[in-house]
């Protein structure tokens, strides 16, 4: 009898030192280095975030969505946006005093949403719109398309160093609002004005932060919030968040395993599935492979990037690339009286490169010279190329038919019918 309690008394303390063990084991902190930035200095983000303090939101109608189309003194008068510019004045001269130094997005704190001076950056860019208008109202179209490029860097600077919603939305978002002004800028340029828009465009489109790159800082944005938490202990709130999000997709034994995984495990998958994600943004549009799902189901939540934001980089980049060959195919004309008949032949005097399609990754866009005209396209996000049949919806009226793309869309985006 005194044996069997013997046996039972040491297998109870075997047992306890096991479970103790295990819970020392899954809670040992990770070691994992995360680089941090080198800042430049003075940074021009810096001076963006005085310009965002400084800004006077418009009270006046001034600035409606409308004026995004080009409007000079149709809708709204000249002197009530003339008026609301010098009320931002302050604000428009430490944004251009930003763009003058290298901007880097300083190392993200929790919490990691956009800053309330992130948020208000469109706001900056559509201020700029507004000066564009109001400089081409007065026929100064080297001045109405410094103020576009001024907010196409601005967009570029945004992205650099940011983490993803920063970058994808807010920095596209940007891009895209001084894209849509040039695109309708671009008539009334000549030759000399033209084309050394086109040398500008692209040296800013070479200047770009990369896709890839804004994946790698977002992975190391997480991995420190993950660090803070599993430090802090705050891990099992966190998971039962999770949880929360999956239950009921996930069975009981996947629940119970998720509380029993290492912290270290966790951060490992968690690495291991940005780092496959950073991969793909590596590659061209048209080779990307789906990243396979986690069977970790903390990494699967924490990791739920879809196909959408590396279509919305291609596709603001495309805007880019087709408004900077248009303008230089339009230097060309305006100087030798005709159209090239290859793309090449605005190399070097107009472009140095001809830009390769974001949609493809690798080869250049589309060009076919028509007469007196030309077609101008990528192949879109259908990866196929359409021979310049434009991304029509047919739910769709008038220009709105060729402007809502979507990921699936299929056809081409042609330049001057599916662009803002």
């Amino acid at each position: 009898m005194k044996r069997l309690l013997f046996l039972l008394g040491g297998g109870v303390i075997v047992l306890c030192l096991a479970v103790g063990g295990f819970c020392y084991w899954i809670n040992i902190p990770p070691q994992i280095k995360i680089p941090t930035p080198v800042m430049p200095e003075p940074n021009g983000y810096d001076y963006f975030v005085r310009a965002s303090a400084a800004y006077v939101r418009d009270s006046k109608g001034v600035d409606k969505t409308t004026d995004l189309h080009f409007m000079p003194g149709k809708r709204y008068p000249i002197a009530a946006k003339e008026t609301w510019l010098k009320q931002n004045a302050k604000a428009l001269h430490f944004l251009r005093k930003g763009l003058r130094y290298p901007a880097l997005h300083p190392p993200t704190q929790p919490p990691y949403d956009p800053t309330p001076s992130e948020i208000q950056f469109p706001e900056l860019a559509r201020t700029l719109v507004v000066e564009s208008h109001v400089r081409a109202a007065h026929d100064d179209w080297r001045g109405a398309v410094d103020s576009t490029l001024d907010g196409l860097k601005f967009g570029y600077d945004i992205q650099r160093g940011a983490a993803f919603t920063t970058s994808n939305i807010i920095g596209n978002g940007v891009q895209e609002i001084s894209l849509g002004v040039l695109s309708q800028l671009l008539p009334n340029l000549d030759a000399t004005l033209s084309r050394q828009t086109a040398v500008r465009m692209e040296r800013l489109y070479k200047g770009r932060f990369p896709y890839f790159k804004t994946m790698e800082v977002e992975k190391h944005k997480e991995q420190a919030d993950l660090l803070v938490l599993m430090n802090k202990d705050e891990l099992p709130q966190i998971l039962e968040g999770v949880l929360n999000v999956l239950d009921p997709h996930i069975s009981r034994w996947q629940k119970a395993k998720l509380f029993l995984t290492s912290k270290r495990t966790l951060l490992n998958d968690y690495t291991k599935k940005m780092d496959a994600y950073i991969a793909e943004g590596r590659l061209p549009y048209i080779k990307m492979q789906p990243v396979s799902a986690s069977r970790n189901v903390f990494t699967r939540v924490w990791t739920s990037f879809d196909k959408n934001p590396r279509w919305n980089w291609a596709r603001v980049q495309t805007n880019s690339s087709l408004i900077m060959t248009m303008l230089a195919l339009r230097a060309f004309r305006l100087e030798k009286g005709h159209y090239p008949a290859r793309l090449k032949k605005l190399m070097p005097e107009y472009l140095r490169e001809i830009p390769i399609d974001p949609f493809d990754g690798i080869a250049p866009l589309h060009y076919q010279l028509q007469g007196n005209k030309y077609l101008l396209w990528s192949i879109g996000p259908d990866g196929v190329d359409n021979h310049g049949t434009p991304i029509t919806n047919l739910n769709e009226r008038g220009r709105a038919r060729h402007l809502f793309l979507s990921p699936d869309s299929k056809g081409d985006v042609v330049a001057g019918i599916n662009m803002p």
